[in-house]
């Protein structure tokens, strides 16, 4: 016993210590989504606001303030119990990784007017670092897709099988030629967590 006691108070001393390191990344992590992305839309918001007051009710712009006074307001919104899970750990990242993609395609949706599928396969076991990483490179296809092409509805499917993540982003063709190229950002993240991207080109503009 005099032997055995020190050794599992070591094990539990071990195992207490990435949990407590973990909570305290978490506790960083909330802190920077406050300060770099959450107050800055409220910076925003309250811009917008202060333009729309000093636009006259005939101004051919107070339609466009609006709207993008309600897209700050819903980004706030999603962002804030975001950043609560995150500082508390609670939930389950797979629940929390798939309410986070419908909630970036219902933005499509709402805001550009493009319909984006979600399909999730199998079981997302992902760490939290991982999710966030999934989240940004969803975030960024998705933007190449406003930006890049015409297409008027897409999909993202994640799937965990064999102990490899795959997430596949798709735009519909939308008439255009389609040029070669590789997003240089989500190449590079990919690769930083040890796997690759890689683009298909279809007919017709439709990339994969």
């Amino acid at each position: 016993s005099a032997q055995a006691f020190p050794v599992i108070e070591n094990i539990e001393l071990l195992d207490r210590m990435p949990s407590d390191a973990a909570s305290q990344e978490r506790q960083k992590i909330a802190l920077d989504l406050h300060d770099t992305a959450i107050q800055p839309y409220i910076g925003l918001k309250m811009g917008l606001a202060a333009l729309r007051n000093k636009a006259a009710a005939d101004n051919p712009l107070v339609d466009d303030l609006d709207r993008l006074q309600e897209m700050a307001t819903q980004v706030i919104g999603d962002l804030r119990p975001y950043a609560g899970t995150v500082r508390d750990g609670v939930g389950r990242t797979d629940q929390l990784v798939s309410a986070m993609l419908r909630q970036q395609a219902a933005r499509m949706r709402d805001f550009y007017g493009i319909d984006i599928a979600v399909r999730i396969e199998g079981e997302l076991q992902v760490n939290d670092r991982l999710a966030a990483e999934v989240l940004q490179i969803v975030r960024e296809g998705l933007a190449n897709i406003c930006k890049h092409t015409l297409a008027h509805c897409g999909a993202v499917r994640l799937e965990c099988a064999d102990g490899l993540l795959k997430l596949r982003i798709d735009n519909e063709a939308d008439g255009s030629q389609s040029l070669a190229f590789l997003p240089r950002s989500i190449s590079e993240r990919a690769g930083a967590l040890g796997g690759r991207a890689c683009v298909q080109r279809g007919d017709g503009g439709g990339t994969s």
